[in-house]
């Protein structure tokens, strides 16, 4: 009887694993953006952060020695940088960024990869 009952259960139509998903397209109709132009909007972030002046940073600047920055203001820092240019700097890379020129080149090098 169980046997009949299993044989009489008709399969159900599946579609292609391909036709499921939908891949995003992305395009878009800005230039790439240039190292100059990071460098200029990573002084202006970092400006907002504990009331920096613009003649104090360099891409030389050390977050604590040169700014004179705390470990908490540094951590503001960086999430200033990744609010201004829409992106995530891993906790592991955060914590081996030590100058503003670093964060520079992370942030350039991530900014190409897209």
């Amino acid at each position: 009887m169980f046997r009949f009952a299993v044989r009489s259960v008709r399969p159900v139509a599946r579609l292609p694993v391909a036709s499921r998903f939908v891949q995003p397209i992305r395009s878009y109709a800005v230039a790439p953006i240039t190292k100059d132009e990071v460098i200029k909007r990573s002084f202006e972030a970092l400006k907002t952060v504990a009331a920096l002046q613009e003649s104090e940073i360099s891409l030389e600047s050390s977050f604590q020695k040169d700014l004179a920055l705390d470990s908490l203001d540094t951590v503001e820092a960086l999430v200033a940088l990744e609010e201004e240019f829409d992106l995530e700097i891993p906790d592991k890379i955060s914590d081996e960024i030590k100058t503003v020129g670093e964060a520079v080149n992370y942030i350039f090098e991530e900014e190409q990869k897209l």
